[in-house]
C-alpha cells in the first residue's frame, strides 16, 4: 500500500524567492536540511543527515532530478523505505504572494509509531514560508536516533507568556492550529478536547495561568498517557517545553515526536504572526484545499 500527500500553502512573497529557498544549497539547509548539494543545471539535488527522515547519510542523500522550470516547479525522486517516492513542487503566483504546492507520491505505507510525512512536510513548509519571510525558522525533526519512551521538545517562542497560554486555553485558537472542534472547560477535572474522533486529549489534570497546561490523553489500543505544557520567560519571550509522558521505554513514539514538533511550530507562528496565519493545507487535486 502506498499514500500520496498533497500541501499547499500561501506565501507572502514572490515564486522567484520561493524558488530559491528551494533550490539555493544555503537556503536549502536554512529552513529543510542539515546538509545540501544542488546544482539544478547538472541535475543534482542532494540532502542529508540528522534532520531528514532516515537520517540518510551522503550517498544516500543523492536524488534524481526529473524536471524543473525556474521559479514554477520543481520535480524530484527521493528513495524512502525502500521505495522511489517522487516530490513535485509548483509555484503559482497569486497578488503580491506565490501560491506553493507540494505533492509527495507514492509514499509506502508507516508503520506503528513512524513519523507521519504529513506532519514532516507542514512542519517543513512553515518552517520554508517563516523563512522566506521573516527569516525566521522554528522547529525541526531530529532522525538520528530513534525516538522511544516519554516525548521531550522545546521550543522558543518571541511572544509573551500570555499570548501563548491564551492559545492553549482558547477553543478558537486551538482550532486555528491544531484542534477541529476544540472544547475547553478551563479549570481542573474540566474536559479538554481536540474534536478529534478516535481519541485525543480527555480533561485538565493541572492548570496554572501562563505557566502550565496538563491533560490526560487516550488512544484506542495505547496506554493512558500524559500531555503537560510548561511556558517559562526566555530572552523577552516564552520558551515553551512540551513532554508527552507515559509511554513504555521500547514504545516507539517517532510519530508522536514529529507530529508534537508541528504543533508546537504551528503555535510558534499563529502567536508570532498574528491574526493573518495559516496553516497548510490538505488538498486534492481535482477538487481543490479540504
Amino acid at each position: 500500500m502506498t499514500e500520496t500527500i498533497h500541501l499547499e500553502m500561501l506565501v507572502a512573497a514572490a515564486p522567484q524567492q520561493v524558488f530559491q529557498a528551494c533550490t539555493q544549497t544555503d537556503e536549502l539547509m536554512s529552513w529543510f536540511a542539515e546538509h545540501a548539494n544542488i546544482a539544478l543545471t547538472e541535475g543534482h539535488y542532494d540532502f542529508w543527515g540528522r534532520l531528514t527522515p532516515e537520517s540518510p547519510t551522503p550517498e544516500q542523500g543523492r536524488h534524481r532530478l526529473l524536471s524543473w522550470e525556474a521559479d514554477r516547479f520543481l520535480a524530484f525522486v527521493w528513495p524512502l523505505r525502500g521505495a522511489e517516492t517522487t516530490v513535485t513542487i509548483t509555484l503559482e503566483p497569486q497578488e503580491q504572494a506565490t501560491l506553493l504546492r507540494v505533492a509527495h507520491e507514492d509514499l509506502p505505507s508507516r508503520q506503528p509509531g513512524q513519523a507521519s510525512f504529513t506532519d514532516f512536510w507542514e512542519l517543513s513548509l512553515e518552517n520554508l514560508r517563516s523563512w522566506v519571510e521573516r527569516r525566521v525558522v522554528g522547529a525541526r525533526c531530529d532522525f538520528s536516533t530513534e525516538s522511544y519512551g516519554d516525548v521531550h521538545l522545546e521550543v522558543e517562542i518571541a511572544a509573551p507568556l500570555t499570548a501563548v497560554f491564551h492559545a492553549l486555553i482558547t477553543p478558537e485558537e486551538l482550532d486555528r492550529f491544531f484542534a477541529t472542534r476544540a472544547v475547553v472547560e478551563p479549570w481542573v477535572g474540566g474536559r479538554y478536547s481536540f474534536g478529534w474522533e478516535g481519541g485525543g486529549p480527555l480533561k485538565i489534570l493541572d492548570l496554572a495561568p501562563d505557566a502550565q497546561l496538563a491533560y490526560s490523553w487516550h488512544y484506542e489500543n495505547e496506554p493512558p498517557t500524559i500531555v503537560t505544557w510548561t511556558l517559562e520567560n526566555s530572552g523577552g519571550g516564552t520558551r515553551l517545553t512540551l513532554v508527552h509522558s507515559g509511554f513504555g521505554q521500547e514504545t516507539l513514539t517517532e510519530e508522536y515526536y514529529c507530529g508534537w514538533l508541528n504543533c508546537a511550530n504551528r503555535l510558534k507562528f499563529l502567536v508570532e504572526v498574528g491574526p493573518t496565519w495559516r496553516p497548510p493545507k490538505l488538498f486534492t487535486p481535482d477538487h481543490g484545499a479540504v
